[in-house]
């Protein structure tokens, strides 16, 4: 009959045993082994119930927001229960979001078209008024000529330090022409990067709610 004693033995050697098993599967895998086993003991569960149907209406709406689409396509698991209450309101409330972030990138959008409308005017005008001191420009270089093949010197020098005044403000209207058309430029690239910058975020997003709603 085993002693009192034996059955401790026993339990010993059966911790030992669990043990040299666990530093033999720590040798085999490795530490990252070991630490992948870890993580993946802790992952998070999928989640169920109204948690989940709240979380693929929102994947509708980040999927629905990274395509540049107006409205959400209906999960086809949400589809034969949209007419409950609960999942009505998810879809409801996913919509409302997707509508709400088109409004107010388009109030952005809007503001800088509006901004790009000024600039626009002022360079056209610019540019109307570096036509007009050209054509004023070459007028003063005829009648110079003129004015120089009668002998009159003191009529070139007035019309010299008249050209050389256009001169002077053709060539600044032509540099803020020019930043006009860079800034044009920069408001343009501005509205690319506002949608490609909206596009990311939702897809960031979109994947966070999926592993969320998948467990990860």
């Amino acid at each position: 009959m085993p002693t009192a004693a034996t059955g401790h033995d026993t339990l010993n050697d059966d911790a030992a045993a669990a043990l040299r098993r666990a530093i033999g599967f720590a040798g085999l895998f490795g530490l990252a082994g070991v630490a992948a086993i870890a993580c993946t003991v802790r992952s998070t569960p999928p989640v169920a119930g109204i948690a989940a149907d709240c979380l693929m209406a929102q994947e509708a709406r980040w999927a629905a927001e990274a395509n540049g689409a107006a409205t959400i396509k209906v999960p086809a698991a949400l589809q034969a229960r949209r007419g409950e209450p609960a999942v009505a309101a998810a879809l409801a409330e996913a919509q409302r979001q997707v509508q709400a972030d088109r409004t107010a990138a388009e109030t952005r959008r809007d503001r800088v078209i509006r901004r790009m409308d000024e600039v626009r005017a002022d360079r056209d005008l610019r540019e109307s008024q570096r036509s007009v001191l050209s054509i004023k420009v070459e007028q003063s270089y005829a009648e110079r000529g003129a004015a120089l093949a009668r002998g009159d010197t003191a009529a070139v020098r007035t019309l010299d330090a008249a050209i050389m005044s256009l001169r002077i403000q053709a060539a600044k209207v032509t540099g803020d022409a020019a930043i006009a058309s860079r800034t044009l430029n920069a408001l343009s690239a501005q509205i690319m990067a506002q949608v490609t910058a909206d596009r990311n975020y939702a897809n960031e997003r979109l994947v966070t709610v999926r592993m969320q709603l998948r467990g990860g």
